[in-house]
């Protein structure tokens, strides 16, 4: 893969986990 392509995958990795994280401190309000 090219350099873009890798900084790509790098931003939708991280645009999912904080998706996720955001979706868990929503519902399981009492961990955070």
């Amino acid at each position: 893969m090219t350099a873009d392509g890798v900084i790509n995958v790098v931003l939708l990795a991280l645009a999912v986990v904080t998706a996720v994280y955001l979706m868990v401190a929503l519902i399981f309000p009492e961990r955070f």
